[in-house]
């Protein structure tokens, strides 16, 4: 009996000690997602591309940037890359002051063809643009990265 009444009286502290700190979490989580619709306004506005083109998705590390059926998947890798580049700055100018971005380390951009009637998808190119010590994106990383 003593036993349990010490793990219940354990649990209950554990408990209420953590519950602070779900609070500001499920804040964060609330801010992100409004910050994160002001992205990808920023990178339609930035590409031209309509709503339905760009997935935008965030975890505290890393944006994970889709376009989907773009018109440069049948151009050339650096076409892509340049405007990958684009989409980047936009997204760093989006974020600096934004401290449920803080965290953020990379940015990968996906440029993917999906086709809807086969439900197929074939991703076409990948850049992933790596925080540098200077707190811009770059493709390189610097030694000892």
């Amino acid at each position: 009996m003593l036993r349990q009444s010490l793990f219940v009286g354990w649990m209950a502290f554990v408990l209420a000690t953590a519950a602070p700190f779900g609070a500001p979490h499920a804040q964060l989580a609330q801010s992100q997602e409004r910050s994160l619709n002001a992205v990808k306004s920023a990178v339609l506005a930035a590409t031209g591309y309509d709503g339905e083109a760009v997935e935008l998705t965030a975890t505290e590390v890393q944006f994970v940037v889709t376009i989907v059926n773009s018109k440069l998947i049948g151009l050339s890798a650096a076409e892509r890359e340049n405007e990958a580049n684009h989409i980047v700055a936009t997204i760093a100018h989006s974020i600096a002051d934004e401290p449920e971005f803080n965290g953020i380390q990379a940015i990968h951009v996906d440029y993917v063809k999906r086709d809807v009637v086969a439900a197929t998808r074939k991703r076409s190119t990948a850049s992933i643009f790596a925080k540098t010590l200077r707190a811009t994106f770059s493709t390189t990383l610097p030694d000892g990265y």
